[in-house]
């Protein structure tokens, strides 16, 4: 007769060994009979393995025999395992109907953060370099050669400020431009990200924060639209204005961030006095007012 999933926990208590001989008694146990432990099918056991490996196979030391057998504790803890996998998928699903609906409503669209290096490198390629510096008000001339080469070093400046939101097309455009070597460029801009690392992570965490608070309050407003009970129909709406709340502060947030590299770096990476790129920064924040 095969011994007791219970006394073969026991045993592991009291030595330590064999845990890799219950792990498989149980994998056996619920796949056999996986509805016994909450799950519906074969493949929940396998998601669940997948999810939750780790967590399963330290049932047995978490146990503690308080006259209660290590099977109704693995079967209680299963199946609050398998209610979990359930809410997760339900609530994956809501949202997935959720920006559904919003994509074809249009009710809301996302926002772009846009810098201002992007507005020149998206906008003009080499061969509208000199009208670029002629609508600029840069002049002819050797006055305005002087001037022009002046705004190339300054671009070169702005744009390794922003430097993560640099991709190859911008990178090609503003070496055009500036009339560098895009692959000297590239380097550059490479080393001008290591310092932004720390920053973008914080973004991307600011990012997900506004992306989850803006769901929310959509997940409540369609089950709102369900709802026929007045009390739970009033707590929901409390609830929805809580959250619509969040998600204005979050977005302020998340507006109010630019992962910008410092000027001290800029001024690091190409050699050149901080004060430099200071003035030149300031030269072009100058020139984009005055021909706005």
């Amino acid at each position: 007769m095969a011994e007791r999933l219970h006394e073969l926990v026991c045993a592991y208590k009291a030595s330590g060994q064999g845990l890799e001989a219950i792990f498989s008694r149980i994998a056996a146990d619920i796949y056999r009979e996986p509805r016994r432990y909450g799950f519906d099918s074969e493949d929940d056991v396998a998601e669940a393995f997948e999810r939750y490996r780790e967590r399963i196979r330290g049932f047995p030391a978490r146990y503690v025999d308080k006259g209660v057998p290590f099977d109704a504790y693995l079967t209680v803890s299963l199946r609050f395992i398998a209610r979990s996998m359930r809410r997760l998928r339900r609530q994956s699903l809501e949202r997935d109907i959720v920006c559904e609906r919003a994509e074809r409503w249009n009710v809301e669209t996302g926002e772009h953060v846009m810098t201002p290096c992007q507005d020149l490198s998206a906008t003009y390629d080499s061969r509208e370099v000199e009208e670029l510096f002629v609508r600029l008000g840069l002049g002819k001339g050797e006055a305005g050669a002087i001037r022009a080469e002046a705004f190339r070093s300054r671009l070169v400046y702005l744009y390794l400020k922003c430097a993560w939101s640099a991709d190859d097309e911008d990178t090609l455009r503003v070496a055009s431009i500036a009339g560098v070597q895009a692959d000297w460029l590239a380097a550059v801009v490479a080393q001008a990200r290591r310092y932004l690392e720390h920053e973008r992570e914080r973004y991307e965490r600011c990012c997900l924060a506004r992306d989850r608070s803006w769901s929310r309050p959509r997940l409540l407003e369609a089950r709102l639209c369900d709802e026929v009970e007045p009390a739970r129909r009033e707590r929901l709406t409390a609830k929805i204005g809580r959250e619509r709340a969040r998600y204005a502060a979050a977005r302020a947030k998340f507006s109010n961030m630019r992962p910008l590299v410092p000027n001290a770096v800029v001024a690091r990476i190409l050699g050149v006095p901080k004060g430099t790129v200071d003035s030149g920064i300031y030269y072009l924040k100058r020139l984009k007012m005055a021909t706005a």
